[in-house]
């Protein structure tokens, strides 16, 4: 493992002879690639992001590339120019358990790429339909022993989750993948599927408008914007420990000032009073980090996320 950090902490020493210290960077818009759909927890924190660093850095365009669980757009970045014009949107998904949904997803999360900060980490909740008969996770848990459920996910993280908590909480139940998280939403709310683990930019809409209801969030403690809505802990699973993040990273190689530059810009950003409030309003919570520190936390994320995707039986493709 400290071999594989040290990996991480040092890809962005490699400077590529298309920059160089003497050149004006940016000195064109840069693009930063969300590998899911609009409307994601990361589609969302990047266009807060690419709004707050406009003054610091300069344009930022949105490139959503979604499909096969982010491996789309993260291949991209990762085969793409380390000259600081094309960024990735990192996560929980393409990240820390990618390896353990497929055995060759096309990058290596570790070697291609440096990671530059963490943006927020995003608790999930378990949600299902408002007119659904059972009002508590227990309640879901008993009835799917004699009525087997359908849960929906539309990232690896969600994949994960929802296989976790089916094993935890002994809830047999058929998974239903989706391009990205939304569309499960939309099925959810049609009852197509039975419930899902979200993250909760996603729902928070929805919950606070009484068309789904919130049963349990993985925060450590409950949100502020969702008072009444349980632990896990509290809902009885007190193990689940699961943490869904989204970052930013740029290809192996990217120049160290370069990484530097952007990782002062989004530590900037994600302290600003308004930047916090507004990622809590949607769910997130600001938390910005060094690039060391991030690579560090990744890192130990990736081994939690994987070790929690077998023991709940999630195959590799």
């Amino acid at each position: 493992m400290k071999a594989l950090l040290a990996a991480l902490i040092t890809s962005a020493a490699f400077v590529q002879p298309a920059w160089s210290q003497g050149d004006s960077y940016p000195s064109r818009p840069i693009k930063l690639v969300v590998p899911f759909t609009a409307g994601s927890a990361s589609d969302t924190a990047a266009r807060i992001i690419a709004e707050e660093v406009r003054t610091s850095i300069g344009t930022v365009v949105i490139d959503n590339r979604p499909g096969a669980n982010g491996i789309i757009g993260s291949s991209y970045v990762a085969k793409a120019p380390a000259d600081g014009y094309t960024l990735l949107l990192t996560s929980s998904s393409t990240h820390s358990g990618i390896e353990a949904l497929y055995k060759r997803p096309g990058y290596d999360p570790i070697k291609d790429f440096v990671h530059i900060s963490r943006v927020a980490t995003i608790p999930m909740v378990l949600v299902t339909r408002s007119d659904a008969s059972y009002k508590t996770a227990g309640e879901m848990a008993s009835f799917a022993r004699n009525h087997r459920l359908r849960y929906g996910y539309g990232s690896g993280s969600a994949q994960i989750a929802a296989a976790t908590f089916s094993q935890m909480a002994n809830t047999p139940s058929d998974a239903i993948p989706y391009k990205s998280q939304p569309p499960a939403v939309t099925d959810l709310l049609s009852s197509q599927i039975d419930y899902m683990l979200a993250d909760t930019s996603v729902v928070m809409s929805f919950v606070r408008g009484g068309k789904l209801a919130a049963l349990a969030i993985t925060s450590p403690r409950r949100l502020p914007e969702l008072p009444d809505v349980p632990t896990m802990a509290e809902a009885g699973y007190k193990h689940f420990d699961l943490v869904v993040w989204v970052g930013l990273a740029a290809p192996a190689g990217t120049p160290a000032a370069i990484v530097d530059q952007w990782n002062k810009a989004v530590s900037a950003a994600v302290a600003r009073p308004a930047v916090v409030a507004k990622l809590a309003s949607l769910g997130m919570v600001a938390g910005a980090s060094s690039a060391r520190d991030h690579a560090a936390f990744a890192l130990a994320q990736r081994g939690i996320w994987t070790a929690r995707a077998a023991k709940a039986g999630v195959e590799q493709q």
